[in-house]
């Protein structure tokens, strides 16, 4: 049975508690947070916690931490979780430059630490049939991708952090695209050749963008377009088309439709529904450390979403 500890009990934080809370593997949750507010929720819970993680990783005899803090404190908190020889799961982005991505894989290997960073849609049930369909060549070449992100999140109610450059780095593509803009590099795996971004406020007078545009082109020819918006009211597209030469896919958490082009042509659409990829995600964590085998989402294979990301910011010169 396993204890883990949770660095930062804001949203994501109490997830990953939940699902660590109630998976058969885990005997306990302790948390770790520096704002008194956070720790008084995680103790009506009946949670031990903490106000500082190096009191928590020094005093409590953990088997594996989540880090689900502020963005721009990913790099500081993982290098020192790392000094304790322990399993990680941390929170995407994994940090905020190429730089600092660096020291913690460099680290990570000198160290021989596993971690696994939480790209979720990875472990949605449908986008995993998605990449098999398309890795058996069901739609053939992919040619064009349609990748979206548009759910509306009032940047008023959201912590301060989560609008500051500083803190946060970027907007609605470095917070919510990020998972369409992985899916795209995971389903294509494909080397990017150029891109092109374009970041606007068009509701929220922040740092950061609310709204997110842009382009990859692939050295092959394909090309992924991206739509990423959290301005969006009343509508939410949260998924993938990915056009092929033989066929598409059509992939939300809640469904996967392909159109096949054989000798009949036709529309299928598995018997599959929607999956908490949340649970998918700490339940993969949680088996990687009792197997000791590695991760889906290790560090390297981030750092492929994270060069995306980078690059489409770069592009628009933010």
């Amino acid at each position: 049975m396993l204890n883990i500890g949770v660095i930062g009990y804001g949203f994501i934080g109490k997830v990953h508690t939940q699902h660590y809370m109630n998976n058969p593997n885990v005997n306990r949750v302790i948390i770790a947070d520096p704002l008194e507010e956070n720790r008084k929720n995680a103790e009506k819970m009946g949670l031990k916690t903490y106000e500082n993680f190096e009191d928590m990783l020094n005093l409590e005899k953990l088997d594996a931490i989540s880090i689900c803090t502020p963005h721009h404190t990913h790099r500081d908190i993982t290098l020192r979780v790392m000094d304790f020889k322990i399993p990680i799961l941390l929170e995407k982005p994994v940090a905020t430059s190429r730089e600092e991505i660096k020291e913690i894989i460099e680290k990570g290997e000198r160290l021989n630490i596993k971690v696994m960073v939480a790209h979720s849609l990875r472990f949605s049930d449908t986008f995993r049939l998605a990449k098999k369909l398309i890795e058996e060549g069901e739609i053939g070449e992919i040619l064009f991708i349609i990748g979206k992100y548009l759910a509306f999140k009032d940047y008023n109610q959201y912590p301060k952090w989560k609008t500051t450059k500083k803190e946060a780095w970027g907007g609605t593509l470095f917070r919510d695209g990020i998972h369409i803009v992985d899916a795209i590099v995971w389903f294509s795996g494909k080397k990017i050749a150029s891109v092109n971004g374009l970041p606007l406020n068009l509701l929220f007078n922040t740092e950061v963008e609310d709204t997110f545009l842009g382009t990859i082109n692939f050295q092959d020819g394909s090309i992924a377009q991206l739509s990423m918006s959290s301005i969006t009211k009343g509508f939410e597209q949260i998924g993938l088309e990915i056009y092929g030469e033989k066929g598409s896919i059509k992939v939300t958490n809640d469904e996967l439709v392909f159109y096949k082009e054989d000798d009949t042509p036709r529309y299928i659409k598995p018997a599959i529904g929607a999956s908490d990829f949340w649970k998918n995600q700490i339940d993969h964590f949680v088996d990687c450390i009792i197997k000791n085998k590695e991760p889906i989402v290790t560090l390297k294979e981030a750092e492929k979403t994270m060069e995306a990301i980078f690059m489409l910011y770069e592009s628009a010169k933010v």
